[in-house]
């Protein structure tokens, strides 16, 4: 190792320097850390990687009797919907990839002594979305301790000879889309969202030129799509304020708040776990893709991509055709 670790707290800064510090990979390593999966050559095709942690008081809250909940981390959980959303938090990532999930192992941390119903509901959750969503469990450890419910996926997903659709290659003049609306998921839908394996798969095998799902917020995931992309060449975003989905649930948690309209579109912009899917497309492929476009989500086109000037933000919102720096608001990890 050549440097020390940043002092920074932020999950994506220490992220940054690991992948500087990485040691030699395999050839077979295609796409290592910094997307939304890692993909490996095989023998016969590519394979997609990834790993997740969902944890009890960061991810979600468990009810209790006579405890208060946090605001901020929405509705009480079911044990069972913890289980199925550690799974569908991976399911999200193989989405953004345009993988097929195939297989994971499981990890489960539970609390010391936690009843036979929560081990019981957990394990039903993560067993019955796996089998929903066609994937293998194929086995993995169980523990437990004196701290917060724990629980690590480990996935793997096939691309089938499909390029994978990376986080890097938005150009200038390309279209960015997305799927669904935005906002307000702390009202519930952070706990039972679709993860969009069929329309990823979709949007893949026509070729889009970078994909990620909206887990952090629209200003800081299409700002990654910007940074990954700028190793090729500087490019920036545009994106129309009228022209972002707000959802129901914005709007409601706004009304919550005692706020109006632009409040709600704060929260379309930051609002972390959605999990809908943010693209980025050349123009005629995105022509093509709305008229074969087979799913009930809807899709929309947000903006365009450009090329990037010196001292211009990297993404811009434009309000009645006014360009101003969007600022990143989106969830960030601390460390």
């Amino acid at each position: 190792m050549s440097k020390h670790a940043p002092k920074s707290s932020s999950e994506f800064e220490y992220i940054k320097w690991i992948r500087s510090e990485l040691p030699p990979a395999s050839p077979n390593l295609e796409v290592g850390p910094g997307d939304d999966c890692a993909i490996m050559r095989t023998q016969v095709d590519r394979q997609a990687l990834k790993i997740d942690t969902t944890i009890e008081g960061k991810h979600f809250v468990l009810a209790e009797k006579g405890k208060k909940l946090p605001a901020v981390l929405g509705p009480a959980a079911t044990p069972e919907e913890v289980g199925r959303k550690a799974i569908t938090r991976c399911l999200s990532d193989m989405a953004a990839m345009g993988a097929t999930p195939s297989a994971a192992l499981v990890s489960c941390t539970l609390h010391t002594g936690a009843p036979v119903n929560l081990r019981e509901e957990v394990f039903l959750g993560i067993a019955k979305t796996c089998a929903t969503y066609g994937v293998t469990l194929a086995g993995g450890d169980t523990q437990g301790w004196d701290g917060p419910l724990s629980i690590s996926v480990a996935m793997t997903g096939t691309m089938e000879g499909v390029r994978p659709a990376l986080r890097a290659g938005a150009a200038p003049g390309d279209v960015i889309a997305i799927t669904g609306s935005l906002g307000g998921s702390i009202l519930g839908k952070h706990l039972r969202f679709e993860p969009r394996i069929a329309e990823g798969r979709f949007l893949a095998e026509r070729g889009v030129s970078a994909m990620i799902d909206i887990s952090d917020g629209l200003s800081g995931d299409l700002t990654r799509i910007c940074e990954e992309s700028g190793l090729r060449f500087a490019v920036g975003a545009d994106i129309a304020a009228e022209a972002v989905p707000v959802s129901k649930s914005a709007r409601r948690l706004a009304k919550l708040e005692g706020e109006g309209a632009e409040r709600a579109l704060h929260h379309a912009l930051h609002d972390g776990e959605d999990f809908e899917l943010l693209f980025i497309v050349k123009p005629n492929r995105w022509k093509k893709i709305v008229t074969e476009w087979p799913f009930d989500v809807p899709i929309r086109a947000l903006g365009m991509m450009r090329q990037l000037k010196k001292g211009e933000p990297l993404v811009r919102i434009l309000r009645k055709g006014e360009p101003e720096a969007l600022e990143v608001m989106s969830w960030v990890h601390q460390l």
